[in-house]
């Protein structure tokens, strides 16, 4: 077994996409690396299982039906410490301005990735971000 691929040994991971096929690869690429991965297909349903699952990082697109993920992650930010309310969140989306960065991150995320996205950049970002 390679040591790179247990970055991700045990982290669990909490993904949303509205986009099924999106969702498989990126919990199919994140499985690799050994995390546990839950995913929503928006964000009401995400809300919902931040309530008893308690991920250590969101993984979240930003152009979603219904709620989008800027609503997303403020409804996250609202809730107290001890119900996920500073998880750490990546924004991810086809976005790819200079200001969809800044309001990405200005809306609560702590990382911003591009669409489609280089698998060893989300790697990299998500054991940043959870401090692997």
């Amino acid at each position: 077994m390679d040591n790179s691929t247990l970055v991700l040994s045990g982290v669990k991971i909490l993904v949303i996409d509205d986009e099924p096929e999106v969702r498989d690869i990126i919990k199919r690429i994140l499985t690799l690396y050994y995390a546990s991965v839950m995913a929503a297909a928006n964000a009401a349903a995400a809300l919902e299982q931040m309530k008893t699952l308690r991920p250590d990082v969101i993984l979240s697109d930003i152009d979603m039906p219904r709620m989008d993920g800027y609503q997303f992650i403020r409804e996250v930010r609202n809730l107290p410490a001890y119900k996920g309310g500073q998880t750490p969140a990546v924004a991810l989306t086809a976005f790819s301005r200079r200001e969809d960065r800044t309001n990405a991150i200005n809306a609560g995320f702590q990382k911003y990735l591009s669409k489609p996205v280089d698998f060893e950049e989300l790697i990299d970002t998500i054991a940043s971000v959870v401090g692997q």
